[in-house]
């Protein structure tokens, strides 16, 4: 007599509140997969095995979370961080471009490249990188003078295309001049 109050009891009370919890975490798992995790065929298991997919799927929708938090966490570490990084880089190497003496100087330690291809790498490597970080580490002004340098830069890489000529020879030149008067007003319009 206890076995079948016992049977009554759970088909009665305990099997409909299961059964209800279990049709909750089957439509937020789906409602999940819809939001977060569309590139997977999860929808097919969810929709065919029902409630006994959901617990190896709960466990999924554990992963992906902390996936996308730690998504999260290097955005805001790459965005605070090296938008400031890349910054100071290019406001760096635009103070090379407005000293002679600074060029100069850099010109005695060896390397492979010649002085100028090097100046000019080092401005393609920091400048002409995400425009996202650009758009967020300088205003529109310096926007606008630091996209004149570029173009500078650029009318002298194609000018010069690989046979670049020695630093001393080019601070002679015209183009030596515009870059660095576009420089000294980039400065002073930074600081």
């Amino acid at each position: 007599m206890i076995d079948i109050n016992f049977d009554s009891v759970f088909f009665d009370k305990v099997f409909p509140v299961l059964i209800s919890i279990g049709m909750i975490l089957w439509i937020y798992c789906i409602w999940f997969l819809n939001k977060y995790d569309k590139n997977t065929n999860r929808l097919l298991m969810l929709l065919i095995l029902n409630f006994y997919y959901v617990p190896f799927y709960l466990f999924r929708i554990k992963r992906i979370r902390k996936e996308n938090r730690i998504k999260a966490i290097s955005e805001e570490i790459y965005d605070s961080d090296f938008i400031e990084l890349s910054r100071n880089s290019i406001i760096d190497t635009i103070g090379l471009w407005t000293s002679k003496e600074k060029q100069l100087e850099n010109q005695e330690s060896e390397s492979d490249f010649s002085k100028l291809q090097e100046l000019i790498q080092q401005w393609v490597d920091f400048y002409r990188i995400d425009k996202k970080i650009i758009d967020e580490a300088f205003n529109d002004s310096e926007k606008e003078l630091l996209k004149t340098f570029d173009n500078s830069v650029s009318i002298c890489i194609e000018k010069f295309g690989d046979d670049f000529p020695k630093l001393n020879e080019f601070q002679k030149t015209n183009d030596w001049k515009v870059l660095n008067q576009l420089a000294i007003e980039i400065k002073k319009d930074i600081e």
